[in-house]
C-alpha cells in the first residue's frame, strides 16, 4: 500500500483476506471488537463452552438481491399484476435445523392467489412463487437430500412463511432461493419503492432485511426526449423517443407537440418499438399544421418505449426565428417535460467567437491568445474555396509573420474541427502580413453546424501596446465583426518616487528613485542576444553621474551599468544588461539619480522613456519588413515624468526696437545703437543679425546660443525655446517643427534670421513701414 493511500485512509486499519478482498476495519470497530472479545472471555469463565458456539445473528450468512423492479402506477388495479423477483443467497452449511423466514408485503399489496413452491424461478402462477436452487447439495451422499427441501404456507393475505426441511442444514454447497411476486393485488400504494420485508429468527442462520420488488410512480407518466436533431435553413428531421413509466401510461390518451410560429409538421415515419407489447402500427400520429398528436390505438400491457421519426419545415421565413426550434408539449397525458428542442434554424453564414481571451505582455513574441472559434450558423453555410480573414491591429503580428518576411502557410497554433468543417488553408495578406486568411476547401457535409477552432495561437506585440487586442473578421464567406482575443498589458512599468522641480542651466540636480517593475516573470528578456535596458532622457537633459542600479525585489540579475549621451541627439541615457531572467517578478531601482539640465530645455515635464532590447524585444528582433515601423519608432516599453522644469530662463525684458533697412544704426527703447551688419529685405522678408534680433525680441544675451557643429541657433525666452538651423527653412518651437517659407542664412560671416518668423515664435509684434523703410519690433513681455 502506498504512503499516499495510507495517509488518505489513516482512520482505517486494513487487512487482506483470501481471494484478494480488502476488509476495512475502522478504529471504532476495532475498539468495539476488543471490548466484545474481552466481555466474551469473561463470560466464558462463568458459562459452559457450548454457550459460545450457539447460533447468533453474527453467524448468519444470507444476502438479498432484487432481480427486477418494474414501475407501476399509483392507483388501484382491477386485475392482479406481476411485481419483481428477488434472490436469497445462503452460504454453505449456515442453516440451522428447520430454519424458516417470513415474507410480508407492504400496505396496499396482497396475494391474489396463495403462495406456492415452484419448479422454476420465473413461474408467475402464484401470488408468491418460491423456487429453490440447491446447487450441488443433491449429490451429497452422506445425508440424503430431502424430497421436499422447502415448504411455503400462507399466513395472511400479505404474508407467507418459508420453512427448510430439518435435514437440510448440512449442505455441501450454497443455496439460492428465488421469490417471484407473480400475482399481486394493488389496492392503493404510496409513491416510491415497494419493499417486501424478510424476517428470520436469530438462530436460523438467515438474516432479516428488505427487498425492493417494484417502484410506484405517478399514474400515466410518460417520458419524452428528442435525438438526432439537425441545424438547417428550411427542412428538419429528428427522432422522438416516447417511454411509458408504467404499463398503459399512454393508454387512450395523447401527446401534442406544437411548433413555434413559422414552422409546420410533415407526416411522421413509422415508429420503431424498443420495448413493450405493442406493434409499430399501434402508434398513431396525426399532423395539423404546427401541431403533431401522438397516441396508441390500444392499451399496452407492459411498459412500452418507441422511437418516432419527425419531419418539419419552415413555412413562413418572416415569422421563423433563428436559433433553437422548441416544440411545446400538451395533451391529456402526464409527461416529464413541457417543451423539447427539435432542431436549430438559421440563415446561411456564421460567426467568430473567443470564449476566454488571455492576458499577454507588450513587446514580447510567442504570446498565446484565446482560442478562436469559427462556426457556421447552419450546416452547409460555408462555400468551398471561400475565405474567412482575421486581421490584427497595427500593434500586433501573427507569430509566423513576426519571424519571417515570407511565412507562406506556416501557422503557430493548431486546428480542431467538428462536423467535417476542416481543410482550411493558411495564407497571409497585406504588405505587413497582419491578415491571416483561411480558405475552406472542405465544406461541411453533416447535419449539424461545423466549427473550426484555432488553438494555442501565438502573436507578437509592439512595445508600449496596451488594452484590448481585437481581431477584425472579414472574408468572402460573408462573416464580419470584431472579436477580442486578449488583453495586452505592459511587460514592465516605470515609476518615479517623486517629481521635483529643476532649474534650467544647472547640474547635479537630484530626482527621486526610479523603479522598473516586471508584470510577470521573465518580462525582462534575455534571448537572441537581446538583454539591454535603456532609460532615455529628453534632449538637453543628461545624467550628471552614474547612479546605483540594484535589484530590490525578485531574482533577476543585472550588470554593466553606464551613462552617456546618445549621439548628436544630446539625450542623456542610462543603460545596463540583464544577466539572467527572473523566476519571480522583479523590481530594479535606480537610486537618487542626479541630472544636468542645459539652457535649451523648455519648461514642463522631464519624461524618461524605457527602451532597449530586453524590454522592447519585438522592436529589435522582428522580421525586417513586417515590423519595420516598430524598429523605426524605437518604441518605448514605458515612460514616466521624473521631474519638471519650472524655472523660466532669466533675462526676458520688454523692449521696442526700430531698424532701418540698409543702415547699421538702430534704436532700442529710444537709445541709438550700431550693428555690424545692416538689416536688409530679400524676397519679401526682412533679415536681421541674430544678436540684434534677439535683443530686439527681449532675449537676454546669455539665452542666445549657437551650436557650430549643427549650425543651430537657440533662443530662450521664458518658457519658450526657439531653434533655427542655418540654410534650412526649419523652425522648432518647444519641440514642434514649423516650416518657414524662407531659409536662415549668413551675411558677412554673421548669422541673419527672418525676423517675422522668429518674432511670431517668441511672441513679438513686427511692423514694417514701406515709406520710411523701417522695421519696428515690440516685445510683448
Amino acid at each position: 500500500m502506498s504512503d499516499k493511500i495510507r495517509q488518505k485512509d489513516k482512520n482505517n486499519i486494513f487487512g487482506y483476506i483470501q481471494g484478494g478482498e480488502k476488509k476495512v476495519m475502522t478504529k471504532f470497530n476495532k475498539k468495539m471488537i476488543n471490548v466484545l472479545a474481552t466481555a466474551t472471555l469473561v463470560a466464558g469463565v462463568a458459562a459452559p463452552i457450548a454457550a459460545l458456539t450457539a447460533p447468533t445473528a453474527i453467524h448468519a450468512a444470507s444476502s438479498y438481491t432484487s432481480l427486477n423492479t418494474p414501475s407501476i402506477g399509483s392507483g388501484a388495479t382491477t386485475e392482479p399484476i406481476s411485481l419483481g423477483r428477488a434472490r436469497i443467497s445462503i452460504s454453505q452449511a449456515s442453516l440451522a435445523q428447520g430454519a424458516s423466514f417470513t415474507v410480508t408485503l407492504p400496505k396496499g399489496f396482497n396475494f391474489a392467489t396463495a403462495p406456492k413452491v415452484t419448479t422454476s424461478a420465473s413461474d408467475a402462477t402464484y401470488g408468491l412463487g418460491v423456487n429453490l436452487d440447491a446447487g450441488d447439495n443433491k449429490s451429497k451422499a452422506e445425508t440424503p437430500f430431502p424430497a421436499e427441501p422447502i415448504k411455503v404456507e400462507k399466513l395472511t393475505d400479505n404474508s407467507a412463511k418459508v420453512t427448510f426441511d430439518s435435514a437440510y442444514n448440512d449442505s455441501k454447497d450454497g443455496t439460492d432461493i428465488y421469490l417471484n411476486f407473480g400475482k399481486i393485488n394493488v389496492t392503493g400504494p404510496s409513491n416510491g419503492p415497494v419493499k417486501a420485508t424478510i424476517d428470520a429468527a436469530s438462530a436460523s442462520g438467515l438474516t432479516s432485511g428488505e427487498i425492493t420488488i417494484a417502484n410506484v410512480v405517478s399514474s400515466g407518466q410518460v417520458s419524452l426526449s428528442v435525438a438526432d436533431t439537425v441545424s438547417n435553413t428550411d427542412k428538419f428531421t429528428a427522432t422522438l423517443k416516447v417511454k411509458e413509466q408504467t404499463a398503459g401510461a399512454l393508454a387512450n390518451n395523447n401527446i401534442k407537440l406544437k411548433l413555434p410560429s413559422g414552422f409546420k409538421w410533415n407526416a411522421t415515419g413509422a415508429a420503431t418499438i424498443l420495448f413493450g407489447d405493442i406493434a409499430s402500427g399501434d402508434v398513431v400520429s396525426k399532423v395539423d399544421g404546427d401541431t403533431l398528436t401522438v397516441s396508441l390505438s390500444k392499451v399496452s400491457g407492459k411498459e412500452t418505449t418507441f422511437n418516432l421519426p419527425l419531419n418539419f419545415y419552415v413555412d413562413d421565413e418572416t415569422n421563423a426565428k433563428e436559433g433553437d426550434v422548441t416544440a411545446s408539449i400538451s395533451g391529456n397525458t402526464t409527461t416529464d417535460v413541457s417543451s423539447l428542442v427539435v432542431g436549430n434554424y438559421g440563415q446561411i453564414g456564421g460567426g467568430v467567437s473567443v470564449a476566454t481571451p488571455t492576458t499577454i505582455l507588450a513587446g514580447h513574441d510567442e504570446q498565446k491568445i484565446g482560442d478562436i472559434v469559427i462556426k457556421e450558423s447552419v450546416a452547409g453555410s460555408f462555400v468551398k474555396n471561400r475565405t474567412v480573414t482575421l486581421r490584427l491591429p497595427e500593434g500586433a503580428r501573427w507569430q509566423s509573420t513576426f519571424e519571417s518576411n515570407n511565412p507562406g502557410s506556416n501557422f503557430t497554433g493548431s486546428f480542431e474541427n467538428t462536423n467535417g468543417l476542416g481543410g482550411a488553408e493558411v495564407s497571409y495578406t497585406d504588405s505587413d502580413k497582419r491578415t491571416l486568411r483561411l480558405t475552406f476547401t472542405n465544406p461541411n457535409s453533416s447535419n449539424d453546424p461545423g466549427t473550426l477552432k484555432l488553438k494555442n495561437v501565438e502573436v507578437a506585440t509592439q512595445p508600449g501596446f496596451s488594452g484590448d487586442l481585437n481581431v477584425d473578421v472579414a472574408g468572402s464567406q460573408g462573416l464580419s465583426g470584431t472579436v477580442k482575443v486578449a488583453t495586452v498589458k505592459q511587460a514592465v512599468t516605470l515609476a518615479a518616487a517623486s517629481k521635483p522641480t529643476l532649474t534650467i542651466g544647472l547640474g547635479d540636480q537630484q530626482v527621486g528613485d526610479i523603479t522598473i517593475t516586471e508584470a510577470a516573470k521573465e518580462a525582462f528578456v534575455k534571448k537572441d542576444g537581446s538583454r539591454e535596458v535603456i532609460l532615455e532622457l529628453p534632449t538637453g537633459v543628461r545624467f550628471a553621474s552614474t547612479p546605483e542600479v540594484k535589484v530590490t525585489a525578485g531574482d533577476v540579475k543585472v550588470k554593466s551599468v553606464s551613462t552617456d549621451t546618445y549621439g548628436e541627439s544630446n539625450k542623456g541615457r542610462l543603460s545596463f544588461y540583464i544577466d539572467s531572467e527572473s523566476a519571480t517578478p522583479s523590481t530594479i531601482t535606480i537610486s537618487a539619480p542626479k541630472l544636468t539640465v542645459d539652457r535649451t530645455v523648455a519648461q514642463g515635464d522631464v519624461v524618461a522613456k524605457l527602451k532597449g532590447s530586453a524590454v522592447s524585444y519585438t522592436a529589435y528582433k522582428g522580421a525586417t519588413d513586417n515590423t519595420q515601423n516598430w524598429k523605426d519608432n524605437n518604441t518605448a516599453a514605458a515612460e514616466v515624468a521624473i521631474a519638471t522644469v519650472g524655472t523660466p530662463a532669466p533675462g526676458a525684458t520688454s523692449t521696442k526696437a526700430v531698424f532701418t533697412l540698409g543702415s547699421t544704426s538702430y534704436t532700442v527703447d529710444g537709445q541709438t545703437k550700431t550693428a555690424e551688419v545692416a538689416p536688409y529685405a530679400e524676397n519679401g522678408r526682412t533679415y536681421l543679425p541674430v544678436r540684434y534680433a534677439a535683443e530686439a525680441l527681449g532675449v537676454s544675451p546669455q539665452n542666445i546660443l549657437f551650436d557650430k557643429a549643427t549650425s543651430t541657433v537657440t533662443l530662450i525666452k521664458g518658457s519658450t525655446v526657439a531653434q533655427i538651423k542655418l540654410n534650412t527653412n526649419l523652425l522648432t518651437v518647444n519641440g514642434s517643427v514649423i516650416r518657414m517659407d524662407v531659409k536662415a542664412v549668413t551675411n558677412k560671416n554673421r548669422t541673419v534670421l527672418p525676423i517675422s518668423w522668429v518674432g511670431r515664435a517668441l511672441d513679438a509684434n513686427i511692423n514694417y513701414d514701406a515709406t520710411a523703410k523701417t522695421v519696428t519690433v515690440e516685445n510683448n513681455n
